[in-house]
């Protein structure tokens, strides 16, 4: 195993040690762990399109995000509505502030918001900490089975634009690996979700993972940053290790809604 190799195996197995205590004591617990996670990755949107800090960009994208995760939705849309009027003032009177910002930052405090709402549906559930480990899973064995796939077997492009190294047989691969893994441990473990809820997330997420992590290769690579962050040695920033988790949370959230799971 080579160093750059070593380091970010040490750096996942300390942030597994990090986020399962308060993922599975939830409670407080894991809304102190969601609020650092939160304030981390507003600074990381708030710092994308230059080398300079936006404190105060960083302030507003963490209030944003908890104020559209915690008013009813009657509500929601009219605070949707106000952020983005803001955002659209800020470009006016600030000259370090784009319109590709704007939208950027919108639909990423948007985005995390939503996810957040969707981990809340996940906690009201008897199997909390079961039901979010299904979801994540799908994600990471996506992940890491689309990597495996495509450097044994990879020969087509997927969209070399976004991201170079990604082909088509690595995302057929960790599609197919995510989805029958998920599936099986949904259908053994999950006892108190429908089964057909369990399917249609083990058949929609892992497409909806790689959808999430091209996604952020193309703000990545639009705004020309090889990373988000560098908190984590060989992971990059927090939003580069929960990239693919934010979109899938929102999804499944939406999932477990039409199924009438409250």
């Amino acid at each position: 195993m080579n160093k750059k190799m070593l380091i970010k195996s040490l750096t996942g197995i300390a942030i597994i040690a990090v986020v399962l205590p308060p993922l599975i004591l939830g409670g407080i617990w894991r809304d102190i762990l969601v609020g650092i996670c939160l304030a981390i990755a507003s600074y990381e949107i708030a710092s994308v399109s230059d080398q300079k800090p936006h404190y105060l960009l960083t302030v507003m994208c963490f209030a944003a995000s908890y104020a559209l995760k915690m008013v009813t939705p009657d509500v929601f849309a009219g605070v949707v509505g106000l952020w983005l009027v803001i955002l659209f003032a800020m470009e006016l009177f600030f000259e370090n502030m784009t319109s590709d910002q704007v939208v950027y930052t919108f639909s990423l405090t948007v985005l995390f918001s939503l996810a957040m709402r969707g981990m809340d549906r996940i906690y009201a559930q008897p199997q909390a900490f079961l039901i979010l480990l299904y979801v994540a899973f799908t994600c990471f064995i996506c992940d890491t089975m689309a990597y495996f796939t495509g450097v044994f077997f990879g020969k087509h492009k997927m969209i070399p634009r976004v991201s170079p190294n990604k082909t088509w047989e690595g995302a057929i691969g960790g599609y197919l690996f995510a989805a029958v893994i998920s599936c099986i441990y949904g259908l053994i473990v999950l006892k108190n979700l429908p089964q057909g809820l369990i399917i249609s997330g083990s058949l929609i997420l892992p497409a909806v993972a790689q959808i999430g992590d091209l996604s952020f290769s193309s703000v990545k690579r639009h705004f020309d940053i090889k990373d988000f962050g560098n908190l984590l040695p060989g992971h990059g920033g927090v939003l580069d290790r929960i990239d693919s988790l934010l979109f899938c949370l929102v999804i499944f959230n939406y999932l477990m809604a039409l199924w009438r799971i409250v």
